[in-house]
């Protein structure tokens, strides 16, 4: 019964590694463009949490860019070039508060 798991659990490896080995042979997604392996992972961006009823998307990104965000719905602290991560990290949290606070304002609320 041992060797029986055991050849079970050496097929299902040789079959997972065959598999990884198709993925990385095409574009590393398994025949997806980045973009659509992107959005597979994060569906939306953190901009397009926040709605507010009868407003166009146009009218939505221009109060997004206002607000700071940039113009694909996403965003980034100010930290300087060579930060360590905790300081780009910290800067992302500040600028991302900024746009809640701003979004608020505006009437938007997060939906996530």
């Amino acid at each position: 019964m041992r060797r029986l798991k055991n050849y079970v659990v050496l097929v299902f490896c040789i079959l997972l590694l065959g598999w990884e080995l198709l993925c990385q042979a095409g574009t590393g997604t398994c025949g997806m463009s980045r973009e659509e392996a992107q959005k597979l992972l994060h569906p939306k961006t953190y901009g397009e949490y926040w709605v507010k009823s009868d407003v166009s998307k146009e009218k939505w990104r221009a109060d997004w860019v206002a607000c700071g965000g940039m113009s694909n719905g996403q965003y980034s602290g100010n930290a300087p070039s060579g930060s360590t991560t905790k300081i780009i990290l910290d800067s992302q949290e500040v600028e991302r508060q900024k746009l809640d606070v701003c979004m608020q304002s505006k009437g938007y609320e997060f939906t996530r």
